[in-house]
């Protein structure tokens, strides 16, 4: 069975190209395959070569000259229809009858499997997301980072990759210090959901801080016990930081977001890891001790690499956070001796067990160990990024150094700039308040479709509805372009293509029970209409749209394609009838092109973690 009937079709292109330059006796580039891609526009083929263009300088004839020679010593055979030369360009258009008849069989065989591949088969994937200072609630900002890297995880699943999803706590940070300050000094704390309670007195400490300069040398108590890992502050702390982080985790379970470890950097800290790391980096030749302004301080050289040296030890004996950093990325390499201690800390409302370190846990091997690393941070942070995969390099570790990426994105701004805790601008934007809007919006849009529906019925879909709304708003967008959060958009469901993909499906399946069966099997060469033939070759790109976002890691792009598709079947629809088609024979084909988009949509959403609901 093809599992990826539109890499069967580039196959048989290729195959034309090869037999036709043997013919030729022209010799192929090396890489023939990176000459094809998609027209921009559908009359001009479904897939198209440039290689004249690279021909011609060897060959020293003109690119047209040489496509109109290809051309004409093309076979079509498989999936190929015909070739033809325009310009310099070979455009090849798809058998579409034969297409069919890969795809659809295809799609109602592996049902819930299609679009899945296993190029990742073997591999073990981290990817560390979310990583929120636990003193607030996570804003719509906050958000995109946890829902990219939720994402990506789904879509490199579905390639075969093993992924463990990490979500690192900074529970020894300034902000940690501050918010335990606040809660100590505060008497009168506000009411509501703990991680918003936390994020309104560190608005509130915060102000104090500014008019009251005697509050500083608390604060840096604070900050010296917490490093130190003893004492009353360093328990309050992780007291605080765990029931901040409980209700950070209410708000990601409503997205279906899931973590197999929550990872606390007071445990790395404890754990002797940052020692061992830095003992290594100070044999090597990058390390030195600081001299000048710098004296009594660790510096990695980095001048050599091309970007500025980087201090890992403060004069005062205390890491900085990127040397803290390097040793979180060489445990989740394998590269350390020192280990943590892990437990089980909740479940997912999918069953995902997560477990969290802890200085009471026990040792696993089931935890790091990664052949490669993905982290989901901002693009500011660039170069923290880079220091720390150079210190890999440093090490000596290429293939370590290799396999780590930064999966930057920009940030959600607001109309009016940048969101910032400290001065609250989080306050009526953070992510609970973004679900509860889009859900009372979509209770309305149900109601008014569905009146007489039963409540659970209204509820359990204006949930899948605006939470889907939600995710969709962040995904849809490429992650290194900013996005500005306007409510208008994230609620308005006529522009916001997540409603609309799952209103597809529920027609899909809509279709189908009033069908109930459908009959006999698909009739070859049957599907004349070119709302059909669209409609096959975006079926048949499935398995591509996945491969082509977990290697380029643009986890928009199954979103773009859900979209598509959707809007596809929408226009098919407007003018095929399926139940009522022209003979049994169409009926029944259209019956199980219906079946094949709804499995394809649903596989879709699922991979972007959107609900498929069958009713709406």
């Amino acid at each position: 069975m093809v599992v990826d009937p539109w890499s069967g079709f580039k196959r048989d292109v290729l195959l034309a190209l090869e037999d036709a330059l043997r013919q030729l006796g022209w010799g192929p580039p090396k890489e023939l395959e990176q000459t094809l891609s998609e027209p921009p526009d559908p009359k001009f083929g479904d897939l198209a070569s440039t290689l004249c263009f690279e021909l011609a300088r060897t060959l020293h004839m003109a690119p047209a000259e040489l496509a109109k020679k290809l051309v004409e010593a093309i076979k079509p055979e498989g999936m190929v229809a015909r070739a033809e030369a325009v310009g310099g360009y070979v455009n090849f258009f798809v058998d579409t009858s034969k297409l069919a008849g890969a795809v659809l069989p295809t799609i109602e065989k592996s049902d819930v499997k299609y679009g899945h591949l296993t190029v990742g088969r073997g591999q073990k994937v981290i990817i560390e997301h979310t990583s929120v200072n636990p003193t607030k609630p996570l804003h719509i900002g906050h958000c995109r980072n946890a829902v990219i890297g939720d994402t990506v995880a789904r879509i490199l699943r579905a390639l075969g990759y093993k992924v463990e999803v990490q979500n690192y706590i900074d529970d020894l940070g300034l902000q940690v210090a501050q918010t335990l300050l606040a809660w100590q000094i505060i008497p009168k704390k506000p009411r509501g959901k703990f991680d918003h309670v936390l994020g309104l007195m560190y608005v509130d400490i915060s102000r104090r801080l500014q008019q009251e300069h005697q509050l500083e040398q608390r604060v840096r108590q604070i900050l010296e016990q917490l490093e130190k890992g003893n004492g009353k502050s360093a328990q309050l702390a992780r007291w605080l930081s765990k029931r901040c982080v409980l209700a950070n985790l209410e708000t990601t379970n409503r997205l279906n977001i899931n973590y197999d470890l929550l990872v606390w950097e007071s445990d790395i800290a404890r754990s002797g890891m940052l020692r061992e790391a830095l003992d290594r980096l100070r044999k090597t030749p990058c390390v030195v001790e600081g001299t000048g302004e710098h004296a009594g301080t660790l510096i990695l050289e980095l001048s050599d690499f091309g970007i500025e040296d980087k201090v890992l030890v403060r004069s005062d004996g205390t890491a900085v956070y990127t040397a803290r950093d390097i040793a979180y990325q060489l445990w989740k390499f394998g590269q350390v001796k020192a280990g943590l201690l892990f437990k089980l800390h909740s479940k997912r409302a999918d069953g995902t067990r997560t477990h969290t370190t802890s200085q009471k846990g026990k040792p696993s091997k089931k935890f790091g160990c990664a052949n490669r690393v993905i982290n989901v941070i901002g693009a500011e942070q660039k170069f923290p990024q880079q220091v720390v995969f150079l210190a890999l390099k440093v090490l000596g570790l290429k293939r370590e150094y290799e396999n780590s990426r930064h999966l930057a994105y920009e940030h959600v701004w607001l109309p009016s700039g940048k969101f910032s805790g400290r001065r609250g601008t989080w306050v009526g934007h953070s992510t609970d308040d973004v679900i509860e809007g889009a859900v009372e919006r979509a209770y309305v849009e149900v109601e008014k479709r569905n009146p007489k529906a039963s409540k659970t019925f209204k509820r359990r879909t204006a949930e899948a509805v605006g939470t889907g709304a939600v995710r969709y708003s962040l995904i849809q967008t490429s992650p290194e372009k900013k996005v500005v959060f306007r409510w208008e958009d994230a609620l308005n469901f006529e522009r916001n293509s997540a409603p609309a993909i799952q209103y597809a499906h529920a027609r899909a399946c809509s279709i189908l029970r009033k069908a109930k069966r459908a009959g006999c099997k698909y009739v070859p060469g049957v599907f004349r209409l070119p709302e059909e033939q669209r409609l096959i070759k975006l079926l048949a790109k499935l398995p591509e749209v996945m491969r082509a976002a977990g290697e380029k890691l643009q986890p928009n792009l199954p979103a773009l394609y859900a979209a598509e598709l959707a809007l596809e079947f929408n226009k098919f629809y407007e003018v095929a009838p399926v139940i009522e088609a022209e003979t049994p024979e169409l009926r029944a084909s259209r019956l199980h092109l219906v079946n094949c988009i709804r499995i394809a949509l649903r596989n879709a959403l699922k991979v972007l973690g959107i609900t498929a609901p069958d009713r709406m």
